[in-house]
């Protein structure tokens, strides 16, 4: 059997997935507490650029031909998940690289002589700081596309694990924001996501207790929210797609996607982390082995996910 996207791609569009995942949740918590926790897009945006470019090298080599990579941008086609993708993840990471230089100018102070080179440079860049707010809306924007255009473009195709399936767009969102969530939760746990605040002109400020707790907790919710769209997917494909379609879940249920689908899918990305997250939730104080167990292996579940979805809906 030739698979047409293979492994490249399906390791790209989890990584995206995260990316989008990650800053789409950081915003949205810092404009929900009203700049309580501004340091969370930083770290967002600072893991999420990195991962839109190791995401955009697996695509070119996805495509054979990597010296023809460029003709990507020639055009935008809506219909190919390659060409979309590619200028989403494009301006994503430009509008990403502009944040992240802004933050870093701001942690010059103005006359500043530390590593004057450098400080000459963030002195030019200052004056655009004020930008940052309306570069975080578009970033915003650019976080849902990433996290949404692959489900609904698979959805409009013909192929019967894929096409005409309302719930797919929905299972890639959640499990983007569900990845997103636990990628966050897990640098703050470790320390990592203060490094970076530091690194780039924060002040490394560590994450109050009750903020871990709620984001545990939406963890653990996201994690329900996803099984709940996972088990209607399979249901919608089962009793209201096309008779191609109920053939198809075969595919995951109990053929060669099955041991991917059933040990990674249900039982490493969701079973597992939503029992060490209900039980680490349970007392007041968050054991940490816990969470950073249950994020890991959120996180390979959505790997999994795409692995399942993308490499089953091309064995039918």
């Amino acid at each position: 059997m030739i698979l047409t996207w293979k492994w490249e791609l399906v390791v790209y569009l989890w990584l995206a997935g995260v990316a989008g995942g990650a800053f789409f949740v950081a915003f949205l918590m810092d404009r929900i507490t009203r700049g309580k926790h501004e340091q969370l897009p930083k770290i967002a945006m600072f893991l999420g650029v990195p991962l839109v470019l190791v995401g955009s090298l697996l695509l070119v080599l996805d495509l054979g031909e990597q010296l023809r990579a460029w003709h990507l941008f020639t055009r935008l086609r809506l219909g190919s998940p390659m060409s979309a993708g590619s200028w989403i993840l494009l301006l994503y990471a430009l509008v990403g690289v502009v944040m992240i230089a802004l933050w870093w100018s701001k942690s010059f102070e103005p006359g500043e002589l530390r590593l004057s080179v450098l400080s000459g440079l963030a002195s030019v860049i200052r004056p655009a700081a004020s930008a940052i707010g309306i570069l975080s809306w578009i970033a915003f924007v650019l976080a849902v596309l990433l996290i949404a255009y692959t489900g609904v473009l698979l959805s409009a195709t013909n192929q019967p694990l894929w096409g005409g399936v309302l719930l797919l767009p929905a299972l890639f969102v959640a499990s983007a924001i569900s990845t997103g969530m636990a990628l966050l939760v897990l640098v703050l746990r470790t320390g990592f996501g203060r490094l970076l605040d530091l690194l780039f002109g924060g002040e490394g400020e560590r994450v109050p207790a009750d903020t871990l707790h709620a984001m545990g907790t939406a963890s653990l919710v996201l994690g329900i929210v996803e099984l709940v769209v996972l088990v209607g997917y399979i249901a919608w494909l089962a009793f209201f797609s096309t008779a191609a379609g109920a053939q198809a879940i075969g595919v995951l249920l109990t053929g060669p996607m099955s041991l991917v689908f059933w040990g990674g899918v249900v039982l490493v990305g969701l079973v597992i982390p939503l029992v060490l997250e209900f039980a680490s939730l349970r007392g007041r104080e968050m054991l940490v082995g816990s969470v950073l167990a249950s994020t890991s292996l959120v996180l390979l579940g959505g790997l999994f996910l795409r692995a399942a979805v993308l490499l089953g809906g091309q064995m039918v």
